[in-house]
C-alpha cells in the first residue's frame, strides 16, 4: 500500500520525469531498509513456513483418507489433493508478495511430486493381477489355496480395481495441473499488473515446476499402461494369434466354403479381444482407454506379422487374409475414437501382398516415387520378396526379377 501511494503521489506531482525518476529510487531504497519491511520479510517467512506444513500435512491426511465410490473412474484423492494446493496458492497471492507466491508454487510442485504422485506409484509398481491364462493355472492356484486354507479372490479384485483406479487418478490429475496452472498465471498476473521482465521470469521459473508435474505424471501413466500390457494383454494376445499357425492357409474352394461356415480365425480373434476391451472400457478414463487400444492394436498387429511369416498362403489364402486383416482393422478403428490406423499400416500391406494375383501385379500398388496415388510403404524391399515368398504360387524367380 505504501508504494501505491508513494507512487500516485508523485505521478500527480510538478516535477519532470528525470527528477520522478530519482525521487521513486529513492523511496525504493528508502522502503527496502525500513524496519517495516524487515517486519514484513519476517512475517512473511513466518507464514511461508506454516503453508507449508499446512500444505504437506493436509496432502499427507487427504491420501490416507483416500476412497473409492464404486461406480467412480477416479477416487477423492484426486479433488481433494487439488484443493488443498489450489487452496494455498490462492492465500499466497493475498501477500503481494511475488516471491512467496513463487515459494508456495515451489513447494506444491514438490508436494504434488514427492506425495501425491508416489502415492499413485505405489498400486502401479505392484502390477496388475491378470488373472489365469487357463483353467489349468486357475485350477492349480486353486487347489494350492484350499490346501493353505485361504483364497485371495477378492483381495485380486480390490488390488485390480486399485490399479485401475490410481490409472485414472494420474490422467484426471493431468488436466487439473493444466488448469490449476492456467488459472494460477491468470490470478496473478491480475494481482500483479506491471511485472518487469526480471519477475516474468521468476514466476515462469517456478511455474515451470508446475509442469514438470505434469510431465511426471504422464510417464506414471505410461508405465502404468506398459504394467497392464504385459499382464492383461500380451500374454492373452499371443495365445489367441498364435491359433492362426494351426490353421492351413492353402485352401481348395471346398475348403474354404467350410472355413467361411464355421467360425473363422479373425470372428474368434475380434470376439475375444471385444471381450478383453469391454472388461475395461468402462472403469479407464476415456484418454486410458484410447492409449489401451492403441497398445492392443501395436501388440496384434506386431504378433499376427510374426505368425504370418511362419505360415504359407495359395491364392485363395491369400485372399482370406486379406479379408480378415480388413475385418480387424475395421474393428479396432471402430473401439476408439483414436486413429490406430496407422498401426496396421505394415500388415495391410502384407495383406495386399499376399493377395496379388500375379507377381507383377505389385507394380499397381508399391510406388513409393509416386506418393499422391499410392500409401507410402512401411515393408523395405527385401521385406517384400520375403513376403511374396509365402506364396506358394508365385516362382522364386519372377520374385527375383522384381524391380522395386
Amino acid at each position: 500500500m505504501s508504494r501505491v501511494f508513494f507512487q500516485r503521489d508523485l505521478e500527480n506531482s510538478s516535477l519532470d520525469e528525470e527528477r520522478k525518476k530519482t525521487a521513486w529510487a529513492g523511496v525504493e531504497n528508502c522502503l527496502k531498509n525500513s524496519d517495516l519491511n524487515r517486519q514484513m520479510q519476517e512475517l512473511l517467512g513466518i507464514y511461508l513456513l506454516f503453508e507449508r506444513f499446512f500444505m504437506e500435512e493436509s496432502v499427507l491426511k487427504a491420501i490416507a483418507l483416500d476412497s473409492h465410490e464404486p461406480g467412480q473412474q477416479c477416487s477423492s484423492i484426486i479433488d481433494d489433493v487439488f484443493f488443498i494446493v489450489r487452496k494455498c496458492i490462492r492465500r499466497a497471492n493475498t501477500t503481494q508478495s511475488l516471491d512467496g507466491i513463487c515459494a508456495v508454487i515451489n513447494n506444491a510442485a514438490t508436494c504434488l511430486e514427492n506425495d501425491f504422485i508416489g502415492a499413485l506409484k505405489g498400486p502401479l509398481k505392484a502390477g496388475y493381477p491378470s488373472g489365469y491364462i487357463d483353467l489349468a493355472q486357475a485350477y492349480n492356484v486353486l487347489q494350492s489355496s484350499i490346501q493353505q486354507g485361504k483364497i485371495q479372490t477378492s483381495d485380486t479384485e480390490q488390488a485390480r480395481n486399485n490399479f485401475v483406479v490410481k490409472l485414472n487418478d494420474a490422467d484426471v490429475a493431468t488436466e487439473y495441473i493444466e488448469t490449476l496452472w492456467t488459472m494460477m498465471s491468470e490470478e496473478i498476473k491480475i494481482a500483479f499488473p506491471g511485472l518487469s521482465g526480471r519477475d516474468s521470469e521468476k514466476l515462469e521459473s517456478c511455474t515451470s515446476g508446475l509442469k514438470s508435474v505434469g510431465d511426471t505424471l504422464k510417464a506414471v501413466i505410461d508405465f502404468g499402461m506398459q504394467q497392464l500390457r504385459s499382464s492383461a494383454i500380451k500374454p492373452r494376445l499371443h495365445q489367441w494369434v498364435d491359433e492362426f499357425l494351426s490353421l492351413s492357409h492353402n485352401f481348395t474352394e471346398e475348403e474354404l466354403a467350410a472355413y467361411d461356415a464355421g467360425e473363422t480365425f479373425i470372428q474368434s480373434l475380434i470376439g475375444q479381444i471385444d471381450s478383453l476391451l469391454k472388461s475395461f472400457e468402462s472403469v479407464l478414463t476415456t484418454r486410458n482407454y484410447g492409449i489401451l487400444v492403441e497398445i492392443l492394436a501395436t501388440d496384434v498387429t506386431a504378433r499376427l506379422e510374426r505368425v504370418i511369416r511362419k505360415s504359407t498362403f495359395n491364392r485363395l489364402g491369400g485372399l482370406v487374409l486379406d479379408q480378415e486383416v480388413r475385418a480387424l482393422s475395421t474393428y479396432l478403428t471402430g473401439v476408439t475414437s483414436w486413429s490406430v490406423r496407422d498401426k496396421l499400416a505394415r500388415l495391410t500391406q502384407i495383406a495386399t501382398i499376399l493377395n496379388l494375383d500375379r507377381v507383377s501385379e505389385l507394380s499397381d500398388y508399391y510406388n513409393p516415387s509416386d506418393t499422391s496415388t499410392t500409401p507410402t510403404w512401411r515393408l523395405s524391399p527385401n521385406e517384400i520378396r520375403t513376403i511374396m515368398a509365402l506364396r506358394i504360387d508365385f516362382r522364386v524367380d519372377d520374385i527375383k526379377k522384381l524391380k522395386i
